[in-house]
């Protein structure tokens, strides 16, 4: 809007597009920086301090009985920088902002837990992001095999741990259901370990993917309401056509005390982390306060506490990081220390084995926190609720929290453990029965599993067994990365 100066007339509507032409081309020739960029507010609109430019059809047009009243005013008539507008502010940046104003910066764990989780609007809690038509795509979704395989490492397992009469399988995070639909129908061809299994167990808190989970799993339609087996709060059980019961919980402290077959695919990569930053005195956490430049399209920026936080004092002044230098960052997850910990504890009191995938390392890093939207890399502080937000694992802190409770082992690749268990040989299988265009997704889907290019090496692979338990299979010393499964191999029967 177009605002006159006084004694002329206030013309109302949007500027004409010469005008608009004028405007943006100033700001795209020279980008305001410093104080030229600080914000002012007025009671009718944002006004900015005016930076110099080069005279303009605007500056010429701009009469000398305008500029004597301008002058009397005490006002500039010289171009104003105009900043592409921010971003949508969506309800859930309402909520952060209002936070901050109220209470100050806030964690970046926080920050992520809201994004994520925030019971009204985040990312997890809307539904299906999974797939060609979300924002991403997990190695259950890409093929069978993999889920497949999994299964019958978990039944290996099983028979390492002497094939206890009633077991339970547990995943965190069980996204859409497809890596538990393939592990349950790989487990369907043997017998007796499909007899053991008493029930699953899916930690999810989002009530939309428990739909998505039950459809997949039960074969009943989203769009359907529950009918029993529900609360106030969304799903909770629901039966199987083969009469086997799915069980959701919210937190992994709800599981039954009962042998467990573990499996937590992509799951710690999205539990909340803390950011710090080494400076000459000493750990300072980088956290999340509201962005007030005019030429940052955000709300929301990242910021060094001036001094050391709660956080920074509980996680980071640890002796194992006094070898970081002043400008290093490092990344904590507490929430993934617990969960790991819950883990090893369960199964130290009732027997099982767990499995962890995701990607990562095994040491701690710096600045990994990325967003993902519609398969792009995308700004972590941008729309938040719209964004998934995710860290690499630390797989040596995973290991820290199961100390004495249980045996760790690796990580290793997912290539490594996939070509243990027989890939090759699945392969093989399934393009016999295959038509050509089949055989090609197969084949492609094959090499993004394991190809050290793609998934292969990316994705990493930690297990957990009771103390004193043979070391599980893929899992043993100088492994070969490739060993084709023999006609004796489990994944043969599949």
């Amino acid at each position: 809007m177009l605002v006159a100066a006084k004694g002329s007339t206030m013309r109302l509507g949007p500027r004409p597009a010469s005008v608009m032409a004028i405007r943006f081309a100033q700001y795209s020739t020279q980008p305001p920086s410093g104080p030229s960029a600080q914000v002012k507010k007025n009671a009718n609109e944002d006004t900015k301090e005016s930076t110099k430019t080069p005279s303009s059809p605007l500056s010429s047009s701009t009469t000398a009985s305008d500029t004597e009243n301008a002058e009397a005013e005490g006002t500039s008539t010289e171009p104003k920088t105009i900043h592409p507008p921010k971003e949508e502010l969506t309800p859930l940046a309402k909520h952060i902002r209002d936070s901050i104003k109220i209470q100050g910066p806030m964690s970046v764990a926080h920050f992520m837990r809201q994004v994520l989780v925030n019971p009204l609007s985040g990312y997890y809690m809307k539904g299906d992001v999974f797939g060609t038509q979300g924002d991403f795509i997990t190695s259950p979704e890409i093929s069978q095999m993999f889920g497949e395989l999994l299964g019958i490492w978990f039944l290996v397992q099983w028979q390492s741990l002497g094939k206890p009469s009633s077991v339970q399988i547990v995943e965190l995070g069980p996204g859409r259901g497809t890596l538990m639909m393939d592990m349950l129908r790989a487990a369907s061809r043997f017998k007796e370990f499909r007899k053991a299994i008493s029930g699953v167990h899916l930690i999810e808190a989002s009530p939309g993917l428990r739909k998505v989970q039950r459809e997949r799993l039960c074969g009943i339609p989203i769009s359907e309401e529950q009918i029993g087996g529900g609360s106030k709060e969304g799903i909770t059980s629901a039966v199987r056509p083969d009469g086997l019961q799915i069980s959701w919980h919210d937190v992994f402290d709800d599981l039954p005390a009962q042998c467990s077959l573990i499996v937590a695919h992509e799951f710690f990569d999205a539990l909340p982390i803390y950011k710090f930053e080494r400076t000459e005195e000493g750990w300072r956490e980088l956290v999340v306060d509201l962005e007030e430049d005019a030429a940052s399209p955000y709300h929301f920026r990242f910021v060094l506490a001036p001094g050391p936080t709660q956080a920074s004092r509980a996680f980071a002044e640890h002796p194992a990081y006094d070898h970081f230098k002043p400008g290093e960052r490092i990344e904590i997850s507490p929430d993934s220390f617990r969960v790991a910990h819950e883990m090893a504890k369960h199964m130290n009191a009732n027997g099982g084995s767990a499995l962890i995938v995701d990607y990562g390392k095994d040491y701690i890093q710096g600045d990994t926190l990325r967003g993902i939207h519609k398969h792009k890399f995308t700004h972590v502080l941008t729309e938040p609720g719209k964004v998934d937000l995710s860290a690499d694992v630390d797989f040596e802190y995973l290991k820290q929290a199961t100390e004495e409770l249980v045996d760790c082992h690796g990580s290793i690749t997912q290539a490594h453990l996939l070509h243990s268990l027989g890939i090759g040989a699945r392969l093989d299988m399934l393009l016999a029965k295959a038509n050509a265009a089949r055989r090609e997704i197969l084949i492609s889907s094959y090499h993004r599993l394991v190809d050290p290019k793609e998934m292969g090496n990316v994705y990493r692979v930690m297990a957990m067994t009771p103390r004193g338990s043979p070391t599980p299979i893929g899992f043993e010393p100088q492994q070969p990365p490739a060993t084709p499964a023999t006609p004796a191999s489990p994944a043969a029967k599949l």
